[in-house]
């Protein structure tokens, strides 16, 4: 098996993995979201409205500072959704995988057995430690 083959099995992996599943479906479940929709929208007028404000001649620093404060809420208002706030939880998970998988992947590069090895802030911080004695 090549490496690219390898990789694609990895891929499969991943996508079969019920972090990714949960991540795909929060991620479509914020897609069809009413609320995340509308706040959207309302952000993206605001930015448009901010824009507009900033190309001017003689922009307003007031208007323009209000209008960044509104974005700011419109924007932590987005993730305050029950969508979004799923969304967060779900690619948490997703990157703890991800990150699992790379370090996994570096400790090998390293020589370590790929079948025993395990991924402990351990056995990284002993890669960390080599990697800079081979830049040194």
């Amino acid at each position: 098996m090549t490496v690219m083959e390898a990789a694609r099995q990895l891929g499969v992996c991943i996508q079969a993995d019920e972090r990714y599943l949960a991540y795909r479906d929060a991620t479509l479940a914020v897609e069809k979201d009413e609320q995340v929709k509308a706040l959207g929208e309302n952000l993206d007028e605001l930015q448009k409205q901010y824009e507009a404000e900033a190309v001017k001649d003689a922009p307003d620093e007031k208007v323009m500072s209000d209008l960044q404060q509104q974005g700011s809420a419109m924007y932590q208002a987005i993730y305050q959704t029950p969508a979004m706030s799923a969304l967060m939880d779900a690619k948490e998970g997703m990157d703890g995988m991800m990150n699992e998988v790379m370090n996994l992947l570096y400790l090998c590069m390293g020589d370590a057995d790929p079948m025993t090895v395990e991924v402990t802030e351990e056995t990284m911080a002993k890669m960390q430690q080599e990697m800079m004695q081979i830049q040194m």
